[in-house]
């Protein structure tokens, strides 16, 4: 059996190193991620910002993303072998966003999920009706059938309607 080495598991700067390392334990490695995930993330990292900041002040906004697109990113290998990768994609960081982010409030209450309505009801609400996305990039961020989403959009329409608040006609 060897012996165990003395050596410490990360890079330390010798402390005779001029500089403000000295001592300390230097950065890790960096890490490649896979070039479908790089290019997942620049395609959705704008309107997944845009939902994040829908649901919590920033600089805990920050925090949040980063934990949300963390754990898509550590579950990505098995995300892109299902047949909607992009959907379930979506539901991780949404479900990350909204159990993290009840920190806005509006008259006292959560201003983020409003438990009336269903999650895709819901998260087509914000993306297109309080973010602005038109309904094409609300149904890629989500992995939807722009149909659908339309679909959602006129219920909800015909619903505030009945209840006397209309939603403007996109």
């Amino acid at each position: 059996m060897a012996a165990a080495s003395s050596r410490p598991l990360l890079p330390v700067a010798a402390a005779s190193s001029p500089g403000p390392l000295a001592g300390r334990a230097a950065p890790g490695p960096v890490i490649s991620l896979p070039p479908a995930f790089e290019a997942f993330y620049a395609l959705h990292f704008e309107r997944y910002r845009g939902y994040t900041l829908a649901h919590v002040d920033e600089p805990a906004a920050t925090r949040v993303l980063g934990e949300a697109v963390g754990e898509v990113v550590i579950r990505w290998a098995d995300l892109v072998r299902r047949s909607n990768p992009a959907a379930d994609a979506w539901t991780l960081f949404r479900t990350r966003i909204r159990t993290r982010g009840s920190t806005r409030t509006r008259n006292g209450r959560p201003a983020g999920l409003n438990g009336r309505h269903a999650a895709l009801n819901y998260d087509v609400f914000v993306l297109h009706e309080v973010l602005g996305y038109p309904v094409e990039e609300v149904a890629e961020v989500m992995g939807e059938e722009a149909g659908r989403v339309r679909c959602v959009l006129a219920a909800g329409r015909r619903a505030a309607a009945s209840a006397g608040r209309a939603l403007p006609a996109s």
